[in-house]
Parts: C-alpha cells; sequence; structure tokens
C-alpha cells in the first residue's frame, strides 16, 4: 500500500490526541468579525475558541467564508511535490462550497501529479465529522489503500446521525434557517429549536420546545431512536463554550447507553458562528 496523509478541515472536531500524535492534519479556516478577517487554526496560533464565543454572545457582527480552490491547491500542492498522497474531509456540500472547491483544486492537481489529493464531503460537520475522522484513521491504520479508505467513508458517513439544541434564534435567523418573525416570537415564547442534518448534508429543523431541560430530553429521545444500543460507539458532545450543559447531556447519555464512549469538545466556531452562544451538538453512530 502507498503511503498517505491525512487531513480535515477545522469545522469538523476531533479528539486531539490524534493530531498531537500526528494521525491528522487539520486545515484552518477563515471568518470574519465586525469587518476583520479572522483565522480558527483548532490551536494556539488562531483566534481563541473561548475568546470566539464571548464575542459570539456580544453578538458582534461575524460570517463565514469558504476555502477557495487556489487556496486548496496552495495548500496541497507541496505535498503532491514530494510525492504524498493525501485524503481530506470536508465539511459538508449542503452547507458551505468549499467541498466543491476542493474538488475543483483534486481535479487540476490530479491531472500533473501522480501523487493524489483526494477530498470527501463529510456531509456533516463539528463532532460527527470528528467520528468521520476516527473511522479514517482507524481504515488507515488497518492498511487500507487511499482509493479503500475513501470508499468506506463514504458508506459510513451515511450511518451518522446528529441533533442539535440551539439557544440562540437570531444566530439562526442570520443564516437563514429560520424568518425574522418566526425568531422575534420564538424568542418571546422562550422556543428553542432542535436541528438535525438530512442526508445531503443540509440542517433543518425537526422539533422545538420551550426551555433547555425539556430541548435535552428530546436530544436523548433522538438519540435512543436512532443509535443502536447494543454496540460499543463513541459519541461527540460539542458545545458552545457552556461546559456546564455539556457535562449534564454527557451524564444523560451514559445513563441511556452506558457503552457509549462520550467525547466532549468546544463546538468549532466556523459551526458557532451559525448556531450562536449554548448551542449544543450531540453527534453518534445510526443504526
Amino acid at each position: 500500500m502507498k503511503d498517505y496523509l491525512l487531513f480535515m478541515d477545522v469545522s469538523g472536531d476531533v479528539d486531539k490526541s490524534y493530531v498531537e500524535q500526528g494521525k491528522i492534519k487539520l486545515i484552518p479556516m477563515e471568518f470574519v468579525i465586525d469587518g476583520e478577517v479572522r483565522m480558527y487554526t483548532d490551536d494556539e496560533k488562531g483566534i481563541d475558541p473561548v475568546s470566539f464565543y464571548e464575542l459570539v454572545k456580544q453578538k458582534a457582527p461575524m460570517s463565514t467564508t469558504q476555502i477557495s480552490p487556489s487556496q486548496w491547491a496552495e495548500y496541497f500542492e507541496p505535498y503532491l511535490q514530494q510525492g504524498q498522497s493525501v485524503l481530506c474531509l470536508c465539511l459538508s456540500s449542503g452547507l458551505s462550497n468549499s467541498f466543491n472547491s476542493a474538488k475543483a483544486a483534486a481535479d487540476d492537481l490530479n491531472a500533473r501529479y501522480e501523487a493524489q489529493f483526494v477530498p470527501v464531503d463529510s456531509l456533516r460537520a463539528t463532532g460527527i465529522t470528528g467520528l468521520i475522522a476516527e473511522r479514517m484513521i482507524e481504515n488507515k491504520d488497518k492498511g487500507l489503500s487511499i482509493e479503500e479508505n475513501a470508499a468506506d467513508l463514504e458508506q459510513f458517513k451515511r450511518k451518522t446521525a446528529a441533533c442539535a439544541y440551539v439557544d440562540d434564534l437570531d444566530s439562526l435567523k442570520r443564516g437563514g434557517r429560520i424568518s425574522r418573525t418566526v425568531a422575534f416570537f420564538g424568542g418571546l415564547m422562550d422556543i428553542k429549536p432542535l436541528i438535525q442534518f438530512n442526508a445531503d448534508g443540509t440542517l433543518s429543523v425537526w422539533g422545538k420546545q420551550r426551555g433547555y431541560r425539556k430541548s435535552i430530553a428530546n436530544m436523548i429521545e433522538y438519540y435512543l431512536d436512532k443509535t443502536d444500543l447494543s454496540e460499543e460507539h463513541t459519541v461527540y458532545i460539542t458545545h458552545a463554550n457552556d461546559e456546564t450543559y455539556a457535562n449534564e447531556l454527557a451524564a444523560k447519555v451514559r445513563e441511556a447507553n452506558p457503552k457509549a464512549n462520550v467525547k466532549i469538545r468546544l463546538l468549532s466556531p466556523i459551526i458557532g458562528v451559525h448556531l450562536g452562544p449554548s448551542a449544543m451538538v450531540l453527534g453518534f453512530v445510526s443504526k
């Protein structure tokens, strides 16, 4: 098997130990705060996510940007020039055009080099992409070729599911997920939308609850309905700098499924821009 490197853009959240061990490398992504372009790298070189979520609470104007074909090419061409192929997980094409940009860059680079750049549309984000990244690492450790690994990920990603609790309706309004009117009246009634990933990688509202604890109870019901309790599997909980709520959700997951390996992480700012303060995402392997 020809060796290859593994990458993931920082819209995904994976256990940091994999990065520290050099099993996967992260691609930085940019976003804009108060008109200033900032970089998120998931390490000390980029914006601190804790500081970022303070700005989110202050409702600082912010938006995300996509990785362009030229940026993908600039990043990966040096690896291909050295004969190193790369397999990279990208943010869902249902949420961003970054994967399509990566594919365009791959078409150009792969026509010029023997080594290959293979982007994979995760159809997911945050900790759910982390689950797919863990699968990608396991596949490589088992000896799968880059082509075999990519083919397996195409199947595995469709066996992942996620639900999210969103506390701030204004964040969803800015992202175009709900109307201004729904955001206004929902805020008055303390209604919290519950979000899920669709098969095409887009997001949709699958439920609404009044108040935090009822929403968390619904998330657990969603998890129990869609997961296989007979199997041990990893569950990712990602949160917008609200560890108390994240730990409470984790405790309920462990109570519902003692076999679950629960991992808690800060939610990637690339996704937090759109979900807002106090958001939480529960990602897991589905039936």
